[in-house]
C-alpha cells in the first residue's frame, strides 16, 4: 500500500508540472494544437494509471481481509482438534488447579465384578463392586515449596455400589457405598520425613498385605473374604447369622483414621519408620522396607526384589490387649516367580491369629500386557465368636491391557469353617469371580 502512494504522489507531481509548462506554452503560443492534444492524452494516461491503482488497493484490501478470516477459521479448527484429542485421550490432557503454584492430579480406578456363589444351599450369581480394591476417584494437589519441601492436599472418595462386603443372599442390592477414605493434608521433606493431617491411612494400615505379585492388585491378597465378604454361611438350609467377613480377618492394623502421622524418610536399604496417633485413643507405629512414602517399590537384593512391613498398634477394644501384624513378598526378577507371607494376631481374650502365604507367577504371554497367575492359602482360629478353624485356599489369574490401564482378572476360592461349639456346623462355601479393574 505505501508503494501505491508514492507511485500516485510521483504521478500528480508529473501532472501538476505538465499542466504548468502546458499553460505557459499556451499562453505563449495559442495556436499550438498540437502540443494541447499530446497534453490531453497525457492526462487521460494518468487517469488510467490512477484508476488502476485503485483497483489493486480495493484487491489488496480484500486478500487481507480473507487471510484474516482464514486465520481465524483455522484457530477455529486447531481448537476444535485439540480438544477431540483431549477427550478421545490422544492428546495430553490439562487439569488446572484455582492456585497458581499448586499442581493437580486426578487419578482413580473402577473394580467391577460377578460372583458366582455355592454357599451349600443354593448357587447364585451376584453382581458386586469388588471389595479388595473398590472403585474410586482422588484429587492430590502438590506445591513445591523449595529446598526439597513439598506441600500437599488429598481427597480420595469410594464409590462403590454394591460392595462385595455388603452384599448377602437376603441382600443382593446393598445400594450406594460413599466412604471418605483420605481427606488430609501433608507436608514432605527429603531430609525430616513426611507429616500428614487428617483422615488416611494409620502408619499400620496395610502392614499385612504388602504383595509384590501382579494379582495382588485386583483380586488376590491376604484379605481372602474382601471379594465375598458379606455372604453368610450356611448349615445347608439356613443362613447361620455370621459371614466370610467375620470369619476371615488379616489383622491389617488400625485401617484409616482421623490421625496425625509421620513417616521417616527412606534410609539404609531402604528402611522407613511410622508412627501415628488416632481418633477414639489408638495408637501404632511401624517399620516397612522397599516403601517410600506409600509406594510399594520394593528393595532389589541381586536377582530378588522384597519389600515387607511389621507393625504393632492399640485398637483401643476392651477384648484386645494390641494388635501385631506384618507382611513379606519376594519376587525372582528373571522367572517372575514370587512367594508372600502375612500373619497377624489380637493379643488379648481368646488370642485370635491369621496365617496367609502365596506362590505367584508372572510373566509376559502376549505383547500388550504382563500375565499374572497366583495360588493361596489362609488358615486362622477365633477370628470371630461363633468361629473355631477356618481356612481357605484360591486360584487366581489376571491379564493387564498396559497401555489402557485395564486388568481382567478371574479366581476360584474354597472357604471352610469350623464352628465355636454350640453353633451350627458350616458347609462349605465356593465361589467364582470374573471381573475387571480400570484405572484413570
Amino acid at each position: 500500500m505505501r508503494g501505491h502512494l508514492i507511485r500516485a504522489s510521483v504521478l500528480s507531481a508529473a501532472l501538476v508540472a505538465s499542466i504548468s509548462l502546458s499553460t505557459g506554452s499556451a499562453i505563449a503560443q495559442t495556436a499550438d494544437e498540437e502540443r494541447i492534444r499530446l497534453l490531453e492524452e497525457q492526462l487521460k494516461l494518468i487517469q488510467q494509471q490512477l484508476l488502476e491503482m485503485q483497483r489493486e488497493l480495493q484487491q489488496t484490501r480484500a486478500a487481507a481481509e480473507s487471510a484474516k478470516t482464514t486465520a481465524v477459521e483455522a484457530q477455529e479448527q486447531a481448537d476444535e482438534v485439540k480438544q477431540a484429542q483431549v477427550e478421545s485421550g490422544d492428546g495430553e490432557a490439562e487439569v488446572t488447579s484455582g492456585q497458581p503454584k499448586v499442581k493437580l492430579s486426578i487419578s482413580g480406578h473402577i473394580n467391577r465384578a460377578v460372583n458366582l456363589a455355592n454357599d451349600g444351599d443354593q448357587t447364585k450369581a451376584y453382581f458386586v463392586d469388588n471389595d479388595t480394591s473398590n472403585s474410586r476417584f482422588r484429587f492430590e494437589g502438590t506445591g513445591d515449596v523449595g529446598d526439597g519441601t513439598t506441600l500437599g492436599t488429598r481427597i480420595e472418595i469410594a464409590v462403590s455400589p454394591n460392595n462385595s462386603f455388603d452384599v448377602s443372599q437376603d441382600n443382593e442390592d446393598a445400594g450406594d457405598n460413599f466412604d471418605q477414605r483420605k481427606v488430609e493434608v501433608f507436608a514432605r521433606n527429603d531430609e525430616y520425613g513426611r507429616l500428614s493431617l487428617g483422615k488416611g491411612a494409620t502408619a499400620s494400615e496395610d502392614t499385612a498385605e504388602y504383595d509384590l505379585s501382579l494379582v495382588a492388585g485386583p483380586i488376590m491378597y491376604s484379605g481372602v473374604s474382601d471379594i465375598v465378604g458379606g455372604l453368610e454361611f450356611t448349615d445347608g438350609n439356613n443362613l447361620l447369622g455370621f459371614t466370610l467377613g467375620d470369619a476371615f480377618f488379616n489383622f491389617d492394623g488400625l485401617g484409616r483414621e482421623d490421625r496425625v502421622l509421620y513417616e521417616s524418610p527412606v534410609f539404609g536399604p531402604g528402611l522407613q519408620l511410622a508412627t501415628s496417633a488416632g481418633a477414639d485413643q489408638k495408637y501404632d507405629a511401624a517399620v516397612t522396607w522397599g516403601g517410600d512414602y506409600g509406594d510399594w517399590s520394593g528393595v532389589q537384593i541381586g536377582d530378588i526384589l522384597t519389600l515387607g512391613a511389621l507393625a504393632i498398634s492399640d485398637p483401643n477394644d476392651d477384648a484386645v490387649d494390641y494388635r501385631v501384624n506384618g507382611s513379606a513378598s519376594f519376587l525372582h526378577l528373571a522367572s517372575g516367580v514370587g512367594f508372600t507371607f502375612s500373619a497377624g494376631t489380637d493379643r488379648g481374650n481368646d488370642d485370635p491369629y491369621n496365617l496367609y502365604g502365596k506362590l505367584s507367577w508372572d510373566t509376559e504371554i502376549f505383547d500388550f500386557g504382563q500375565t499374572g497367575f497366583g495360588v493361596d492359602y489362609t488358615f486362622n482360629e477365633d477370628v470371630c465368636g461363633q468361629c473355631d478353624e477356618g481356612q481357605s485356599a484360591g486360584l487366581a489369574a489376571v491379564q493387564t491391557l498396559e497401555d489402557w490401564g485395564v486388568e481382567l482378572y478371574s479366581q476360584v476360592r474354597w472357604f471352610t469353617l469350623d464352628t465355636a461349639s454350640g453353633v451350627a456346623d458350616a458347609d462349605d462355601l465356593v465361589v467364582g469371580t470374573v471381573g475387571a479393574r480400570a484405572k484413570f
